[in-house]
Protein backbone atom coordinates (compact mmCIF):
# COMPACT_ATOMS: atom_id res chain seq x y z
CA UNK A 1 0.00 0.00 0.00
CA UNK A 2 1.36 3.41 -0.92
CA UNK A 3 0.11 6.86 -0.07
CA UNK A 4 -0.38 7.68 -3.73
CA UNK A 5 -3.40 9.71 -4.81
CA UNK A 6 -6.50 7.54 -5.11
CA UNK A 7 -5.00 4.51 -3.34
CA UNK A 8 -7.14 2.48 -0.96
CA UNK A 9 -6.72 3.16 2.71
CA UNK A 10 -6.62 0.61 5.55
CA UNK A 11 -8.41 0.44 8.89
CA UNK A 12 -5.57 1.65 11.12
CA UNK A 13 -5.15 4.70 8.90
CA UNK A 14 -8.88 5.45 8.99
CA UNK A 15 -9.06 4.93 12.76
CA UNK A 16 -6.11 7.27 13.31
CA UNK A 17 -7.71 10.09 11.36
CA UNK A 18 -11.15 9.58 12.90
CA UNK A 19 -9.56 9.78 16.35
CA UNK A 20 -8.60 13.42 15.80
CA UNK A 21 -10.55 16.36 17.18
CA UNK A 22 -11.12 19.53 15.15
CA UNK A 23 -9.03 22.37 16.56
CA UNK A 24 -9.20 26.00 15.32
CA UNK A 25 -5.85 27.65 14.57
CA UNK A 26 -4.59 30.92 13.19
CA UNK A 27 -1.23 29.67 11.86
CA UNK A 28 0.45 26.32 11.17
CA UNK A 29 2.77 26.86 14.13
CA UNK A 30 -0.15 26.88 16.61
CA UNK A 31 -0.15 23.06 16.58
CA UNK A 32 3.27 21.45 16.44
CA UNK A 33 4.78 18.01 15.85
CA UNK A 34 3.08 15.19 17.81
CA UNK A 35 0.14 17.47 18.66
CA UNK A 36 -1.10 16.56 15.17
CA UNK A 37 -1.73 13.02 16.45
CA UNK A 38 -4.66 14.47 18.38
CA UNK A 39 -5.86 17.46 16.39
CA UNK A 40 -7.19 18.06 12.89
CA UNK A 41 -6.27 21.57 11.79
CA UNK A 42 -6.30 23.70 8.68
CA UNK A 43 -3.99 26.64 9.31
CA UNK A 44 -5.90 29.92 9.51
CA UNK A 45 -9.27 28.23 10.09
CA UNK A 46 -10.86 29.40 13.34
CA UNK A 47 -14.53 28.72 12.61
CA UNK A 48 -15.78 25.34 13.73
CA UNK A 49 -18.36 24.90 10.95
CA UNK A 50 -15.77 25.59 8.24
CA UNK A 51 -13.25 23.31 9.92
CA UNK A 52 -15.84 20.52 10.24
CA UNK A 53 -16.67 20.67 6.53
CA UNK A 54 -12.99 20.67 5.57
CA UNK A 55 -12.38 17.71 7.86
CA UNK A 56 -15.25 15.86 6.18
CA UNK A 57 -13.67 16.37 2.76
CA UNK A 58 -10.30 15.06 3.97
CA UNK A 59 -11.91 12.09 5.72
CA UNK A 60 -13.79 11.23 2.54
CA UNK A 61 -10.52 11.35 0.60
CA UNK A 62 -8.81 9.03 3.08
CA UNK A 63 -11.68 6.59 3.52
CA UNK A 64 -12.72 6.34 -0.13
CA UNK A 65 -9.34 6.73 -1.78
CA UNK A 66 -10.23 9.94 -3.63
CA UNK A 67 -7.80 11.84 -5.83
CA UNK A 68 -6.39 15.31 -5.35
CA UNK A 69 -8.63 16.67 -8.12
CA UNK A 70 -11.71 15.18 -6.43
CA UNK A 71 -10.64 16.77 -3.13
CA UNK A 72 -10.17 20.12 -4.89
CA UNK A 73 -13.78 19.98 -6.09
CA UNK A 74 -14.95 19.56 -2.46
CA UNK A 75 -12.51 22.27 -1.33
CA UNK A 76 -13.93 24.79 -3.80
CA UNK A 77 -17.49 24.11 -2.67
CA UNK A 78 -16.57 24.57 1.00
CA UNK A 79 -14.66 27.80 0.34
CA UNK A 80 -17.58 29.20 -1.64
CA UNK A 81 -20.16 28.17 0.96
CA UNK A 82 -18.30 29.75 3.88
CA UNK A 83 -16.75 32.71 2.07
CA UNK A 84 -13.32 31.72 3.35
CA UNK A 85 -10.41 33.92 2.32
CA UNK A 86 -7.34 31.74 2.73
CA UNK A 87 -3.64 32.45 2.33
CA UNK A 88 -1.66 30.97 -0.56
CA UNK A 89 -2.68 29.83 -4.00
CA UNK A 90 -5.39 27.22 -4.50
CA UNK A 91 -3.04 24.65 -6.02
CA UNK A 92 -0.47 24.85 -3.25
CA UNK A 93 -3.02 25.05 -0.43
CA UNK A 94 -5.11 22.09 -1.57
CA UNK A 95 -2.06 19.93 -2.23
CA UNK A 96 -0.62 20.69 1.22
CA UNK A 97 -3.87 19.85 3.03
CA UNK A 98 -4.53 16.73 0.95
CA UNK A 99 -1.05 15.20 0.81
CA UNK A 100 0.02 15.95 4.37
CA UNK A 101 -3.13 14.44 5.88
CA UNK A 102 -3.07 11.38 3.62
CA UNK A 103 0.63 10.67 4.11
CA UNK A 104 0.71 11.25 7.86
CA UNK A 105 -2.45 9.22 8.49
CA UNK A 106 -0.92 6.44 6.37
CA UNK A 107 2.35 6.63 8.32
CA UNK A 108 0.53 6.64 11.67
CA UNK A 109 -1.57 3.66 10.59
CA UNK A 110 1.56 1.76 9.62
CA UNK A 111 3.12 2.59 13.00
CA UNK A 112 0.05 1.13 14.70
CA UNK A 113 0.48 -2.05 12.66
CA UNK A 114 4.19 -2.20 13.47
CA UNK A 115 3.39 -2.00 17.19
CA UNK A 116 1.87 -5.52 17.09
CA UNK A 117 4.13 -7.67 19.36
CA UNK A 118 3.90 -10.82 17.23
CA UNK A 119 4.68 -8.92 14.05
CA UNK A 120 7.67 -7.27 15.69
CA UNK A 121 9.05 -10.66 16.67
CA UNK A 122 8.92 -11.81 13.06
CA UNK A 123 10.10 -8.49 11.61
CA UNK A 124 12.14 -6.63 14.22
CA UNK A 125 13.87 -4.14 11.92
CA UNK A 126 12.88 -0.94 10.18
CA UNK A 127 14.19 0.09 6.75
CA UNK A 128 14.34 3.72 5.61
CA UNK A 129 13.66 4.21 1.91
CA UNK A 130 13.91 7.51 0.06
CA UNK A 131 10.85 8.44 -1.98
CA UNK A 132 10.62 9.82 -5.48
CA UNK A 133 10.53 13.53 -4.65
CA UNK A 134 11.30 15.79 -7.60
CA UNK A 135 13.88 17.67 -5.54
CA UNK A 136 15.38 15.11 -3.13
CA UNK A 137 16.85 16.33 0.12
CA UNK A 138 20.52 15.30 0.51
CA UNK A 139 20.02 14.05 4.06
CA UNK A 140 17.03 11.92 3.08
CA UNK A 141 19.06 10.39 0.26
CA UNK A 142 21.88 9.66 2.73
CA UNK A 143 19.45 7.83 5.04
CA UNK A 144 18.20 5.58 2.22
CA UNK A 145 18.94 1.94 3.08
CA UNK A 146 19.34 2.56 6.83
CA UNK A 147 18.29 -0.56 8.78
CA UNK A 148 17.78 -0.36 12.54
CA UNK A 149 15.84 -2.23 15.21
CA UNK A 150 12.31 -0.82 15.43
CA UNK A 151 12.93 0.24 19.03
CA UNK A 152 16.04 2.25 18.14
CA UNK A 153 15.74 5.84 19.38
CA UNK A 154 16.63 7.15 15.89
CA UNK A 155 13.13 6.30 14.64
CA UNK A 156 11.51 8.57 17.26
CA UNK A 157 12.66 11.62 15.27
CA UNK A 158 13.35 10.22 11.79
CA UNK A 159 10.26 8.14 10.98
CA UNK A 160 8.80 9.55 7.73
CA UNK A 161 7.24 11.93 6.77
CA UNK A 162 10.28 14.14 7.48
CA UNK A 163 9.28 17.37 5.79
CA UNK A 164 6.76 19.13 3.58
CA UNK A 165 6.25 17.02 0.47
CA UNK A 166 8.58 14.27 1.75
CA UNK A 167 7.72 10.86 0.22
CA UNK A 168 10.17 8.72 2.21
CA UNK A 169 8.85 5.49 3.71
CA UNK A 170 9.63 3.04 6.51
CA UNK A 171 9.30 -0.71 6.03
CA UNK A 172 9.50 -3.69 8.39
CA UNK A 173 12.14 -6.37 7.77
CA UNK A 174 12.89 -9.83 9.08
CA UNK A 175 16.40 -11.23 9.57
CA UNK A 176 15.95 -13.10 6.32
CA UNK A 177 14.86 -9.92 4.51
CA UNK A 178 18.04 -8.19 5.64
CA UNK A 179 20.24 -11.02 4.37
CA UNK A 180 18.37 -11.47 1.07
CA UNK A 181 18.56 -7.76 0.23
CA UNK A 182 22.23 -7.52 1.18
CA UNK A 183 21.56 -4.92 3.88
CA UNK A 184 23.35 -4.26 7.15
CA UNK A 185 21.80 -3.50 10.52
CA UNK A 186 23.08 -0.22 12.02
CA UNK A 187 24.70 1.79 13.21
CA UNK A 188 22.22 4.66 13.40
CA UNK A 189 23.20 7.75 11.39
CA UNK A 190 24.65 10.49 13.54
CA UNK A 191 22.06 13.06 14.59
CA UNK A 192 23.00 16.73 14.56
CA UNK A 193 20.59 19.34 15.84
CA UNK A 194 20.04 22.90 14.77
CA UNK A 195 17.91 25.80 15.98
CA UNK A 196 15.22 26.96 13.55
CA UNK A 197 12.96 29.99 13.79
CA UNK A 198 9.30 29.39 12.92
CA UNK A 199 6.18 31.52 12.96
CA UNK A 200 7.79 34.76 11.75
CA UNK A 201 4.44 35.80 10.26
CA UNK A 202 2.31 34.09 12.90
CA UNK A 203 -0.12 36.22 14.95
CA UNK A 204 1.56 34.81 18.08
CA UNK A 205 5.01 35.78 16.85
CA UNK A 206 8.16 33.77 16.11
CA UNK A 207 9.74 31.13 18.30
CA UNK A 208 12.81 28.90 18.11
CA UNK A 209 12.62 25.12 17.87
CA UNK A 210 15.43 22.56 17.91
CA UNK A 211 15.25 19.91 15.18
CA UNK A 212 17.57 17.29 13.66
CA UNK A 213 19.44 18.56 10.61
CA UNK A 214 17.58 17.44 7.48
CA UNK A 215 14.10 17.41 9.04
CA UNK A 216 11.62 20.26 8.58
CA UNK A 217 10.34 21.84 11.82
CA UNK A 218 7.18 20.07 12.96
CA UNK A 219 8.11 16.70 11.44
CA UNK A 220 10.63 15.56 14.08
CA UNK A 221 8.34 12.88 15.53
CA UNK A 222 6.99 9.43 14.69
CA UNK A 223 3.37 9.85 13.50
CA UNK A 224 0.89 8.17 15.83
CA UNK A 225 3.42 7.26 18.52
CA UNK A 226 1.98 9.66 21.11
CA UNK A 227 -1.33 7.77 20.80
CA UNK A 228 0.40 4.47 21.43
CA UNK A 229 2.38 5.68 24.45
CA UNK A 230 -0.32 7.67 26.31
CA UNK A 231 -2.78 4.93 27.19
CA UNK A 232 -2.04 5.05 30.93
CA UNK A 233 -4.37 7.67 32.47
CA UNK A 234 -3.25 10.16 35.11
CA UNK A 235 -4.64 10.01 38.64
CA UNK A 236 -7.27 12.67 37.84
CA UNK A 237 -9.12 12.80 34.54
CA UNK A 238 -9.97 16.51 34.69
CA UNK A 239 -9.21 19.53 36.85
CA UNK A 240 -11.74 22.37 36.78
CA UNK A 241 -10.70 25.95 36.20
CA UNK A 242 -8.00 26.73 38.75
CA UNK A 243 -9.04 28.98 41.62
CA UNK A 244 -6.59 31.72 42.69
CA UNK A 245 -3.70 30.17 44.56
CA UNK A 246 -4.48 26.74 43.13
CA UNK A 247 -2.47 24.53 40.84
CA UNK A 248 -2.59 24.54 37.08
CA UNK A 249 -4.72 22.04 35.18
CA UNK A 250 -3.18 18.59 34.83
CA UNK A 251 -5.01 17.60 31.66
CA UNK A 252 -2.19 18.38 29.24
CA UNK A 253 -1.75 14.79 28.08
CA UNK A 254 0.96 13.45 25.81
CA UNK A 255 1.01 15.22 22.48
CA UNK A 256 -1.59 17.83 23.42
CA UNK A 257 -0.99 21.54 22.77
CA UNK A 258 0.63 23.73 25.38
CA UNK A 259 0.76 27.50 25.65
CA UNK A 260 2.38 29.75 23.08
CA UNK A 261 4.35 32.87 24.15
CA UNK A 262 1.67 35.49 24.68
CA UNK A 263 2.96 38.56 26.52
CA UNK A 264 0.91 40.29 29.22
CA UNK A 265 -2.88 40.43 29.31
CA UNK A 266 -4.48 43.75 28.33
CA UNK A 267 -4.95 46.14 31.24
CA UNK A 268 -8.20 45.75 33.25
CA UNK A 269 -11.15 47.78 31.89
CA UNK A 270 -13.37 50.08 33.95
CA UNK A 271 -16.80 48.64 34.82
CA UNK A 272 -19.76 50.15 36.61
CA UNK A 273 -20.77 48.85 40.03
CA UNK A 274 -24.16 47.86 38.63
CA UNK A 275 -22.45 44.99 36.82
CA UNK A 276 -22.64 43.27 40.21
CA UNK A 277 -26.12 41.88 40.84
CA UNK A 278 -27.81 42.33 44.21
CA UNK A 279 -27.89 39.47 46.67
CA UNK A 280 -31.08 37.59 47.44
CA UNK A 281 -32.47 37.27 43.91
CA UNK A 282 -34.24 34.07 42.90
CA UNK A 283 -32.57 31.61 40.55
CA UNK A 284 -34.99 32.66 37.80
CA UNK A 285 -34.05 36.32 38.27
CA UNK A 286 -30.32 35.60 38.13
CA UNK A 287 -30.75 33.47 35.01
CA UNK A 288 -32.97 36.08 33.37
CA UNK A 289 -30.41 38.84 33.91
CA UNK A 290 -27.61 36.72 32.43
CA UNK A 291 -29.63 35.56 29.42
CA UNK A 292 -30.85 39.10 28.78
CA UNK A 293 -27.29 40.18 28.02
CA UNK A 294 -27.47 37.99 24.91
CA UNK A 295 -31.09 38.63 23.97
CA UNK A 296 -32.10 35.16 25.17
CA UNK A 297 -34.89 34.11 27.54
CA UNK A 298 -35.58 30.95 29.54
CA UNK A 299 -37.95 29.84 26.80
CA UNK A 300 -35.85 30.93 23.83
CA UNK A 301 -32.10 30.25 23.61
CA UNK A 302 -29.92 32.08 21.09
CA UNK A 303 -26.72 31.32 19.24
CA UNK A 304 -24.15 33.93 20.24
CA UNK A 305 -21.24 34.56 17.86
CA UNK A 306 -18.02 35.28 19.70
CA UNK A 307 -15.11 37.51 18.67
CA UNK A 308 -13.70 34.89 16.32
CA UNK A 309 -17.06 34.02 14.76
CA UNK A 310 -17.69 30.79 16.62
CA UNK A 311 -21.14 29.97 17.96
CA UNK A 312 -22.06 29.45 21.61
CA UNK A 313 -25.64 28.44 22.44
CA UNK A 314 -26.85 30.58 25.34
CA UNK A 315 -30.02 29.46 27.14
CA UNK A 316 -31.60 28.19 30.33
CA UNK A 317 -29.82 24.83 30.04
CA UNK A 318 -26.53 26.52 30.95
CA UNK A 319 -27.84 26.62 34.51
CA UNK A 320 -29.90 23.43 34.59
CA UNK A 321 -29.09 20.31 36.56
CA UNK A 322 -28.79 17.57 33.94
CA UNK A 323 -30.44 14.95 36.15
CA UNK A 324 -33.28 16.90 37.78
CA UNK A 325 -33.90 19.72 35.31
CA UNK A 326 -33.83 22.22 38.19
CA UNK A 327 -31.97 25.51 37.97
CA UNK A 328 -28.54 25.55 39.59
CA UNK A 329 -27.40 29.14 39.47
CA UNK A 330 -25.29 29.78 42.56
CA UNK A 331 -22.38 27.75 41.27
CA UNK A 332 -19.41 28.40 43.59
CA UNK A 333 -21.36 31.29 45.11
CA UNK A 334 -20.70 33.66 42.20
CA UNK A 335 -24.30 34.48 41.22
CA UNK A 336 -23.78 38.21 41.88
CA UNK A 337 -20.99 38.29 39.29
CA UNK A 338 -22.91 36.61 36.46
CA UNK A 339 -22.92 39.80 34.38
CA UNK A 340 -19.14 39.90 34.52
CA UNK A 341 -19.15 36.31 33.26
CA UNK A 342 -21.39 37.43 30.39
CA UNK A 343 -18.99 40.32 29.70
CA UNK A 344 -16.11 37.84 29.46
CA UNK A 345 -17.94 35.94 26.73
CA UNK A 346 -19.21 39.01 24.86
CA UNK A 347 -16.07 41.17 24.95
CA UNK A 348 -13.11 39.14 26.22
CA UNK A 349 -9.55 40.28 26.70
CA UNK A 350 -8.38 37.02 25.16
CA UNK A 351 -9.84 33.85 23.66
CA UNK A 352 -7.87 30.62 23.96
CA UNK A 353 -8.64 27.21 22.51
CA UNK A 354 -7.06 23.95 23.57
CA UNK A 355 -7.45 20.21 23.19
CA UNK A 356 -7.93 18.03 26.28
CA UNK A 357 -7.86 14.26 26.41
CA UNK A 358 -10.68 12.95 28.62
CA UNK A 359 -9.41 9.58 29.80
CA UNK A 360 -12.66 8.53 31.48
CA UNK A 361 -14.58 8.96 28.20
CA UNK A 362 -11.58 7.98 26.00
CA UNK A 363 -12.03 11.00 23.76
CA UNK A 364 -10.58 14.42 23.03
CA UNK A 365 -12.52 17.60 23.79
CA UNK A 366 -11.93 21.08 22.37
CA UNK A 367 -12.43 23.82 24.95
CA UNK A 368 -12.60 27.60 24.45
CA UNK A 369 -11.60 29.88 27.29
CA UNK A 370 -12.68 33.55 27.42
CA UNK A 371 -10.67 35.69 29.85
CA UNK A 372 -11.48 39.25 30.99
CA UNK A 373 -10.43 41.58 33.80
CA UNK A 374 -12.45 44.57 35.05
CA UNK A 375 -11.79 47.32 37.54
CA UNK A 376 -15.25 47.58 39.08
CA UNK A 377 -16.20 50.88 40.73
CA UNK A 378 -15.85 50.61 44.51
CA UNK A 379 -13.75 47.44 44.43
CA UNK A 380 -10.14 47.53 45.64
CA UNK A 381 -8.76 44.91 43.26
CA UNK A 382 -9.66 44.01 39.65
CA UNK A 383 -12.28 41.37 38.98
CA UNK A 384 -11.32 38.33 36.94
CA UNK A 385 -14.00 36.59 34.87
CA UNK A 386 -13.37 33.39 32.90
CA UNK A 387 -15.96 31.55 30.81
CA UNK A 388 -14.98 28.17 29.37
CA UNK A 389 -17.09 26.03 27.07
CA UNK A 390 -16.63 22.69 25.30
CA UNK A 391 -18.68 19.87 23.88
CA UNK A 392 -18.80 18.34 27.38
CA UNK A 393 -20.24 21.44 29.07
CA UNK A 394 -19.12 24.76 30.46
CA UNK A 395 -17.40 26.15 33.52
CA UNK A 396 -16.79 29.62 34.87
CA UNK A 397 -15.06 31.57 37.62
CA UNK A 398 -15.40 35.15 38.82
CA UNK A 399 -13.27 36.48 41.62
CA UNK A 400 -12.00 39.62 43.30
CA UNK A 401 -9.26 37.75 45.17
CA UNK A 402 -5.86 39.52 45.07
CA UNK A 403 -4.25 36.38 43.67
CA UNK A 404 -6.41 36.72 40.56
CA UNK A 405 -4.21 39.59 39.34
CA UNK A 406 -1.03 37.63 39.97
CA UNK A 407 0.84 37.00 36.67
CA UNK A 408 1.76 33.48 37.78
CA UNK A 409 -1.89 32.56 38.36
CA UNK A 410 -3.05 34.22 35.13
CA UNK A 411 -0.55 32.14 33.15
CA UNK A 412 -2.29 29.01 34.42
CA UNK A 413 -5.37 30.14 32.51
CA UNK A 414 -3.65 30.96 29.22
CA UNK A 415 -3.28 27.48 27.76
CA UNK A 416 -3.49 26.24 24.18
CA UNK A 417 -3.73 28.51 21.13
CA UNK A 418 -4.70 32.16 21.46
CA UNK A 419 -7.28 33.06 18.81
CA UNK A 420 -8.04 36.63 19.90
CA UNK A 421 -6.59 39.47 21.93
CA UNK A 422 -8.49 42.68 22.67
CA UNK A 423 -6.72 45.66 21.09
CA UNK A 424 -5.78 48.34 23.60
CA UNK A 425 -5.99 52.06 22.97
CA UNK A 426 -2.88 53.41 21.28
CA UNK A 427 -2.05 50.07 19.62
Amino acid sequence: MSAAHGSLSFQEQIDYFKGKTNLPTRAWTDIYAAEHDWAFVVAGTTRRDLLADMRGAVEKAITNGRTLEQFRTDFDKIVSQHGWEYNGGRGWRTRTIFETNLRQSYNAGREAQMADPELRKARPYGLYRHGDSANPRPKHLAWDGTVLPLDDAWWSTHTPQNGWGCKCKKFMLSERDVERQGLKVGPAPAVEYEDRTIGVNSPNGPRTVRVPVGIDPGFEYAPGQSRLTSAVPPLRAYDPLPEPGGRTSSVQGAGLPNRQPAGPLPAPRQASADRLLPTGLTDQEYVGRFLGEFGATEAKPVVFRDKVGDGVVVGRDLFTNAKTGALKVSKRGHARELLLLADALIDPDEVWVRLEWQYAQNKAVVRRRYISRFQVDGEAVPALAVFEVGSDGWDGITTFAPDADNPEYLEQLRLGVRLYRRPESGQ
